[in-house]
């Protein structure tokens, strides 16, 4: 069983583990590897080289390569991501055919910084399981492989280990990866320098000083070195005989074979067989390893990469709030939730909006329609109109009394009005929620700074899905701060759990109280850059869970739109926009296997909302 076939869960082509490893025998698989030491140390066998990694170092298995890890005896916590070739080859389509060496022996660089950073991210992403964490993590390994296709694609021989080698020549280097890959790639056949000097155009004096020069072996070594490496899957995974080997990795002869065996592994290839085969990963002998817990990983990787930022005080500061909750499912009722909303429509909301008023209406689940009538509104028209509604099932009122001057803030069109809004409802008594549906279309201007959830055009607001989400909430507030709050429900007798983390200041949260500019709006919000990072741990019982995680923030709204666009002054510019432009909130849905303590964790930058709703898998 030394190849080890990795696999990915739920379409994330990243597979990550992050533990204590006693012994991870000796193994290959296809797709590449990074091993990343958090704390500690640990050995790792790659070929005929071991290493000895310590906190901060990084080494790539790539594609074939037989490797191990084993404890020095000293702790350790090591990170190892694996990502799917079969996807990042879309990408990256010489991805099967790389050969990265991001070891190096000759302490801390920038490069190596950078690379350890982007990992780190991606593990802080992974662990923390922020909103839609798998396509962050698949967009920042994307951004990984492109910098190790810059500055890792080669290696040099140094004493008994292979490391990084570096060269300032591009040209250089983009040739000498194209020669390595092409002699793995065909190492069995008779390649000859000939053949190699041909594909490059290059003579063959010049050709063999340029392999001499940047492996430190001239092209015969090299082609030896790299038929006895390719030669180990077969000693190990094969019981072929040592003859048969050496001729279908490329060697005119066993005793050749041998030779250059000997040379580097230190052995002939039947000792080294013999030693090595029960040390390979099989049934009988697993990995021996012990996974942290996610508050203890997520602890190490803010630690490293504080560490990395310290080294580099250029980057701009902003102000990050973390908390840990432990959260007591059982815990005391706060205050209880049970709110019923009344959408106030207008005639002239039915004309502009026509049938499709009822979906949007619908989609809030409102226990009452309201329709608030003008003078000039005739009794047929009204008639008609609550006729409509009330077939479509809704309990319709009637109100003459509309605030035609009500106050005028942009906030109302941004992310400040959902936010404002939970503060100010979830804190209530009051049992019923007025609100309107549609801008009154007054003026030709997409948004008003009017207090409804669509605009004139019929665009949903970012609040639209703040009141979607009050009216399917009601149950228990069991926990309550500025940044969060924790409601427990029942469905069915079972609970279910909602929880609502906001991240803001006082400035966007009184940009809807007062009135406020297109302008002043725009500063508010973009001039907040802090962030909130909140984990917390729940005492839920064991079991399959469903998670279904929700985001809306500063830059998916109309409001965002047309800042983007220098607030254009009429629909006209812009005839598509009601047809192309999505205000709906980002979601992430999981399935969680819960065995001891349940742990979630949101992470918010620049001010916004998230909404997670944790209930058992039926």
């Amino acid at each position: 069983m030394l190849f080890e076939k990795i696999t990915y869960q739920d379409d994330f082509p990243l597979k990550i583990t992050i533990a204590n490893i006693k012994e991870y025998p000796i193994h290959y698989h296809q797709d590449t590897e990074f091993v990343l030491v958090l704390k500690g140390e640990i050995a790792l066998k790659n070929g005929y080289c071991t290493y000895t990694l310590k906190a901060g170092d990084i080494f790539t298995n790539s594609g074939h390569e037989v490797h191990s890890l084993t404890s020095t005896g000293e702790d350790n916590v090591v990170a190892v991501i694996q990502i799917s070739t079969h996807y990042f080859s879309q990408y990256f389509p010489n991805l099967t055919k790389a050969c990265y060496r991001t070891y190096t022996n000759k302490g801390q660089d920038k490069k190596h910084d950078t690379l350890r950073e982007k990992l780190l991210e991606i593990l802080l992403q992974y662990s923390i399981k922020g909103f839609n964490y798998k396509s962050e993590c698949t967009y920042m390994m994307v951004d990984v492989i492109k910098y190790i296709d810059k500055y890792f694609n080669l290696f040099a021989f140094e004493g008994d280990v292979v490391v990084n080698f570096e060269s300032g020549n591009q040209i250089t280097i983009d040739r000498i990866s194209r020669i390595i890959g092409y002699i793995y790639e065909f190492h069995s056949d008779q390649i000859t320098l000939n053949d190699l000097a041909d594909m490059e155009h290059l003579s063959t004096f010049y050709l063999s000083h340029i392999i001499k020069n940047y492996t430190g072996m001239n092209f015969r070594e090299f082609l030896c070195f790299a038929r006895v490496e390719w030669s180990e899957i077969d000693l190990l995974e094969t019981n072929k005989k040592i003859s048969r080997i050496a001729r279908d990795v490329g060697f005119s002869t066993t005793s050749y074979y041998e030779k250059y065996f000997k040379k580097w592994f230190g052995t002939d290839p039947q000792t080294y067989r013999e030693e090595h085969l029960p040390l390979v990963m099989s049934d009988i002998r697993q990995g021996v390893m012990f996974d942290l817990n996610s508050n203890e990983t997520i602890a190490i990787i803010r630690k490293s990469l504080s560490s990395l930022s310290s080294q580099n005080p250029s980057k701009t500061h902003v102000n990050a709030l973390k908390l840990e909750l432990n959260v007591n499912t059982l815990a005391p009722v706060i205050s209880t939730l049970d709110h019923y909303l009344d959408v106030m429509i207008t005639l002239d909301d039915f004309r502009a909006l026509g049938y499709s008023i009822f979906g949007l209406i619908a989609d809030l689940n409102p226990r009452r329609v309201t329709i608030l009538t003008k003078p000039e509104d005739t009794l047929s028209d009204i008639n008609r109109v609550k006729i409509l509604m009330t077939s479509a099932g809704f309990e319709v009122g009637l109100n003459d009394n509309i605030n035609t001057n009500p106050t005028q803030s942009y906030g109302f069109d941004s992310i400040a009005y959902p936010i404002f809004l939970f503060n100010r409802v979830l804190k209530s008594k009051e049992q019923w929620i007025k609100l309107r549906l549609r801008d009154p279309a007054v003026t030709s201007d997409i948004i008003k700074g009017y207090p409804a959830v669509l605009t004139s055009e019929g665009i949903k607001k970012p609040v639209y899905y703040a009141y979607e989400a009050l009216s399917a909430i009601s149950g228990e507030i069991i926990y309550w701060g500025k940044q969060y709050c924790v409601i427990r429900s029942y469905h069915m007798n079972s609970p279910f759990f909602v929880i609502i983390c906001c991240n803001f200041n006082e400035q966007i949260y009184n940009l809807c109280i007062g009135e406020s500019t297109m302008q002043n709006v725009k500063d508010v919000i973009n001039d907040f850059k802090d962030e909130i990072d909140i984990s917390m741990n729940m005492s839920i019982d064991q079991g399959m869970y469903n998670i279904m995680k929700y985001s809306l923030t500063k830059g998916k709204g109309i409001f965002s739109y047309m800042s983007t666009m220098d607030f254009p002054e009429s629909v006209h510019e812009l005839q598509e926009l009601p047809s192309i432009v999505s205000t709906q909130p980002d979601l992430d849905m999981y399935v969680e296997d819960v065995r001891a303590t349940f742990n979630i964790n949101f992470a918010i930058k620049g001010a916004g909302i998230q909404l997670a709703v944790i209930s058992p898998k039926e």
